[in-house]
């Protein structure tokens, strides 16, 4: 499952939270996206579903707001030409000409990017804003 991790220090050298989380929950947690500021980072990560829940407890009590994202990308097929714009230009593989030439979608593989919204003609692709934050 992803999650965001919201309202990180961006001074993420000097306090590693994620390696702490990994240590002590022994999760495979890989960060698919990092936007880092002066002020703060977000990270969207992914983290098996059987660690989901201590992983983002842990992150909270470090003082991170955690949401799950249930939904990465809204493709709205009734739009879509299926022109491949989204395939040539997303860096992880998630859109793919099926046998007969239409897109199909790996929703799994999307790290929210943005590039594929970006480069869609038609506006068929837009970041999903299904997030819920874990409690």
């Amino acid at each position: 499952m992803k999650l965001l991790l919201e309202r990180f220090s961006s001074r993420l050298h000097e306090t590693p939270y994620t390696a702490e989380v990994i240590l002590e929950t022994g999760a495979k947690i890989n960060i698919d996206r990092a936007n880092v500021d002066a002020v703060r980072a977000d990270l969207i990560i992914d983290v098996p579903d059987d660690k989901v829940e201590r992983v983002a407890e842990l992150f909270r009590q470090k003082g991170v707001k955690v949401r799950k994202l249930l939904k990465l990308i809204a493709w709205d097929e009734e739009r879509c030409i299926h022109c491949g714009a989204c395939i040539s230009v997303c860096p992880t593989g998630v859109f793919k000409f099926d046998s007969s030439w239409n897109i199909s979608m790996e929703e799994e593989k999307c790290v929210r990017c943005e590039v594929c919204v970006k480069a869609c003609p038609l506006g068929a692709l837009a970041l999903a804003c299904v997030e819920n934050e874990v409690t």
